[in-house]
């Protein structure tokens, strides 16, 4: 049998080779690498906001003007304090001037009989009269109702035994004078220890305003 021309055989060659490359397994590259599969990775949650704080009372928030007015403006109580002088006590730890009275300042002298005395004292051992004749027999809380607060910051306050006013039975007893700055509350007491001579009008003085003026520059 003649053999097939050089060229012929080539061309069956070459017809042959796209059976071959169909052989190969579907979906290979061949490249040696496995297939990447197309799978788009979920986005990330947005964080949700957090949840929004609980509202805070105004006036405890500011800390400051508010809180303290209320703090100012509310009443004390509790058991009867300590005599600091004829128109001051302290009440739980807390300094309170009696409102609408002015008493004569411990180291005060005042005159009776033609002699000194210390009529600052006097007062002061009243006022402490006052809470323990009382309070002996019925066990009575002083309470205090703030009106304003003092040139130092301490509040000024009608405060009350009982029934009793503090301020009115000092001033009527004689051994306080009513404040002009506080107003004229107690102007009546004033004017009956006065006719009747009691306290300081049982001899002469100098309002407690004009001696810290003169002596302490107030």
């Amino acid at each position: 049998m003649p053999k097939a021309p050089a060229a012929l055989l080539m061309l069956l060659g070459m017809l042959a080779m796209p059976a071959a490359s169909s052989a190969q397994a579907p979906g290979s590259l061949g490249s040696g690498r496995a297939p990447v599969p197309n799978v788009r990775a979920p986005l990330p949650q947005p964080e949700q906001p957090s949840a929004a704080l609980a509202p805070v009372d105004n006036a405890l928030r500011s800390g400051s003007s508010d809180a303290t007015e209320i703090e100012r403006r509310a009443p004390t109580a509790g058991a009867v304090g300590r005599v600091v002088n004829g128109d001051t006590l302290k009440v739980d730890g807390r300094t309170i001037r009696l409102w609408g009275i002015d008493a004569p300042e411990l180291v005060q002298a005042c005159e009776r009989d033609g002699r000194s005395y210390a009529c600052g004292h006097e007062a002061a051992a009243y006022l402490r009269t006052l809470l323990t004749s009382v309070t002996v027999a019925a066990a009575l809380e002083v309470a205090c109702a703030p009106r304003t607060n003092d040139r130092y910051g301490r509040p000024v306050a009608l405060c009350r035994l009982g029934d009793m006013d503090l301020g009115a039975e000092m001033v009527r007893a004689g051994w306080a004078l009513a404040f002009a700055q506080h107003g004229r509350d107690y102007a009546a007491q004033e004017d009956e220890a006065r006719e009747n001579r009691r306290g300081l009008w049982e001899g002469t003085f100098e309002a407690p305003w004009e001696w810290r003026a003169r002596k302490l520059g107030e």
